[in-house]
């Protein structure tokens, strides 16, 4: 469930690979491995060019740079696992055509809800001496999170925790570096990691009402 994927999965799809035995895994690093240029020898060269394109916009939001909706669109539908719109975005993409409207406003309002969630990980009240604490945010929510992160404060060796992702929830642990990728150090169940904290940045970040739910 990351970018690097989607897009394999997609030329496997262009190429007529069998997708039969195609599963996905939790993933171990932040953005996901980005296919080498050496991997679409295949196809043809204006495609070939789009898709190398397209990788690159994909590391400049890393560095928490801006870049077209498209591009966001398609790294959040592959991190939370929505493969059909991230394939559709790319197949958009390699056509060099524009977003239909459908398409756009949904990207829209995914964007609007994520970029809701990831802007209390702005808060100084996440950084501890151990790391930086987003245990409420998903993981795939994560490199956006930190992205975000390094553009307002500079880029840092960071160890941060968030939660987990549909595949394997809990609370995974990162090591993050100075270029804004990273890797799982250890994924835990929620009762594991001090769950005292997790509850009270619960509490500070997603109160409740009247102590209702």
């Amino acid at each position: 469930m990351d970018p690097g994927g989607h897009l394999r999965l997609w030329l496997m799809r262009h190429l007529g690979e069998n997708l039969a035995d195609v599963r996905w895994i939790a993933r171990s690093t932040l953005w996901g491995l980005l296919p080498e240029p050496s991997e679409f020898v295949k196809l043809d060269i204006e495609i070939r060019l789009r898709l190398l394109r397209l990788i690159g916009k994909l590391c400049d939001l890393r560095k928490g740079e801006n870049v077209p909706l498209s591009v966001r669109g398609f790294a959040e539908s592959s991190l939370i696992g929505a493969s059909e719109r991230a394939l559709q975005i790319i197949d958009y993409w390699v056509a060099g055509v524009a977003l239909p409207s459908w398409l756009e406003a949904r990207c829209f309002q995914s964007q609007r809800h994520l970029a809701r969630r990831i802007s209390t990980a702005l808060l100084p009240a996440r950084e501890a001496i151990d790391g930086l604490w987003l245990l409420d945010l998903p993981s795939p929510f994560l490199p956006f999170a930190v992205a975000q992160h390094r553009q307002m404060f500079g880029a840092r060796n960071w160890l941060v925790h968030s939660g987990g992702d549909r595949l394997c929830p809990g609370i995974w642990t990162w090591t993050i570096d100075t270029s804004g990728g990273g890797e799982v150090l250890r994924r835990s169940p929620a009762s594991f990691t001090p769950f005292a904290r997790a509850c009270a940045h619960r509490d500070a970040f997603e109160p409740t009402t009247d102590g209702m739910a």
